[in-house]
């Protein structure tokens, strides 16, 4: 090949770049430059530089091709559209960060935070000294939410996205458990997993006291809080020991109760001549009637 075509063609050759364009740009800069784009880029250059108060830049993609090609580069990428250039705030993120953690871990207590990626959703340049934050309601179900941080006296707001990498224990059911079944620790297989998105706040362990399933619960399946419910002391249609108690007559018999109960409460028993009383559940299977 002759020399001169030869060196046309290493020209081009080098001065061809394949990236493929992304469609947000994060810079901690004032300028916006070809490296943010091609970091192989041997000689760079500014794209875009920013004013002081400016904090996002959005450009077409035949406007960055342009940028490139008025620099002798030719610039080949699949994407096309909107090409969005955000300034990152030089803050200190930690204390929210701190905060954020603090705010799932009073859901969680035995949750384990690995990193809280923390995005503003503009540019700020300075945070107020004292301030609040405003989770979403029900963020702490989810491991990826925004958040508000305002100042009451300056009346300052600022939005911020964040996304959590934590791991959770849950508790899921070992086989089918029916509805109404009195649980036990053989029905459930605790595990610990990925925190991504809850429908509820989930079972934190089962205590000493006994509790029933308000709901058929298939095998595998997480079990939440609002699943179960404290077993009654008296329960519907079974036999209960009744007292009567007036004055010096103190008098015991057995009847069943028409109801659920928890002591305190009054319920309907039926006794064995199927006459109806109201009783007044005393403790376990025990009611009283005054």
């Amino acid at each position: 090949m002759p020399l001169r075509p030869l060196l046309t063609f290493l020209i081009l050759i080098s001065s061809l770049f394949s990236a493929d364009l992304k469609t947000h740009y994060t810079i901690d800069s004032l300028e916006f430059n070809a490296s943010h784009i091609d970091p192989h880029v041997e000689s760079d250059f500014v794209l875009y530089h920013f004013e002081n108060n400016q904090h996002h830049k959005a450009f077409s993609t035949s406007k960055i091709f342009s940028l490139f090609h008025n620099q002798g580069l030719r610039l080949k990428s699949q994407n096309s559209g909107v090409i969005h250039v955000q300034r990152s705030s030089a803050i200190n993120l930690e204390p929210i960060i701190k905060q954020i953690k603090s705010y799932y871990q009073s859901y969680y207590p035995d949750i384990t935070i690995d990193k809280v990626i923390l995005k503003s959703n503009g540019y700020i340049k300075k945070l107020p000294k004292t301030y609040s934050l405003n989770f979403k309601p029900k963020a702490y179900l989810y491991h990826r939410s925004t958040l508000q941080l305002s100042s009451g006296k300056a009346a300052q707001r600022y939005f911020f996205s964040y996304t959590l990498h934590a791991r959770i224990k849950l508790f899921k059911a070992r086989h089918n458990i029916n509805r109404g079944k009195i649980l036990a620790q053989l029905d459930i297989i605790p595990k610990e997993e990925t925190f991504k998105r809850l429908k509820a706040l989930p079972l934190k362990g089962l205590n000493r006291g006994q509790f029933r399933l308000k709901k058929r619960l298939a095998k595998g399946k997480i079990l939440y809080a609002q699943d179960i419910e404290e077993l009654p002391y008296v329960l519907k249609d079974k036999t209960v020991n009744v007292r009567l108690v007036s004055g010096k007559v103190h008098l015991e018999f057995q009847a069943v109760s028409l109801e659920d109960g928890h002591i305190g409460q009054y319920v309907s028993i039926k006794k064995t001549d199927g006459k109806k009383l109201k009783a007044k559940v005393i403790s376990r299977n025990l009611v009283e009637i005054e």
